[in-house]
């Protein structure tokens, strides 16, 4: 909650009567916001492999790491996220209330664990961070499950429809990689639908319990994750074209 009220606070103060600081503003969110979907798979594995857990740093799900020792990097990861898409204001009043809706969703999957059935641990249990008094029902494990698939649907729309219009007027040159963006927002949006789709297809068709496949919901979820980091990313990239290091790789598309 705190966190929340920071971010909220900190977008209000960055508005002058113009308007301008604010776009810049959004501009930015939209980059922190895209840096946080990538973060969340990278940072829950490598956590887990520094802290010791070897090849147990792979869970069968994202979803898992709330009971590993990266369980605070986990759930503040999700409402950091949550805050940076609820503060999001769009173009379009339905873009905003959309953005509201994903960050609440966000914080739901922090607030609703995963049951812990098929968390991967050794012996020593070296990666078990959290253990519930009380086991997780199928029923609130569903609810996860929902907040999760609602989730990646507020993600979808968004590349397949609301990036899909322009900020501006766009002509010559600018319109050339508005186009490119809108491929790539394109690209992403399915990207996510199909990793959605080979979730449903590898845990309620295949049901595979063993081999590289019986990760499939990590491995999907995370092209999903990235798929949206990189939309918003590209959305944000109006800033990013500043940064020295950065600037070459976003000149074909700002």
């Amino acid at each position: 909650m705190v966190i929340l009220v920071f971010i909220k606070t900190a977008a209000m103060k960055s508005k002058d009567p113009h308007g301008r600081d604010e776009i810049i503003s959004y501009q930015k969110l939209r980059a922190f916001i895209g840096i946080t979907g990538l973060l969340l798979p990278v940072v829950s594995v490598l956590g887990c492999f520094l802290f010791g857990a070897g090849i147990y740093s792979w869970q069968r799900s994202i979803s898992h790491y709330f009971y590993s020792v990266m369980h605070i990097a986990f759930v503040a990861i999700l409402c950091v996220l949550g805050g940076f898409l609820m503060t999001y204001r769009g173009k379009d009043p339905w873009e905003s209330r959309l953005s509201n809706l994903a960050g609440f969703f966000a914080v739901c999957i922090a607030a609703f664990p995963t049951a812990f059935r098929g968390f991967q641990q050794d012996e020593n249990d070296r990666i078990q961070y959290l253990q519930l008094t009380k086991e997780v029902t199928e029923f609130w494990g569903s609810m996860h499950f929902g907040f999760a698939f609602a989730l990646f649907a507020c993600f979808t729309i968004f590349c397949l429809y609301f990036f899909q219009k322009p900020d501006a007027d766009y002509e010559g040159a600018a319109l050339a990689k508005f186009k490119r963006r809108k491929l790539i927002y394109t690209v992403c949006g399915w990207t996510i639908i199909v990793s959605i789709l080979l979730i449903g297809l590898f845990n309620f068709v295949f049901k595979v319990e063993k081999g590289f496949f019986s990760y499939s919901t990590f491995i999907f979820e995370t092209t999903a994750l990235w798929a949206f980091g990189a939309a918003w990313l590209v959305k944000g990239s109006a800033v990013l074209k500043e940064l020295p290091v950065v600037k070459n790789m976003v000149r074909t598309l700002r």
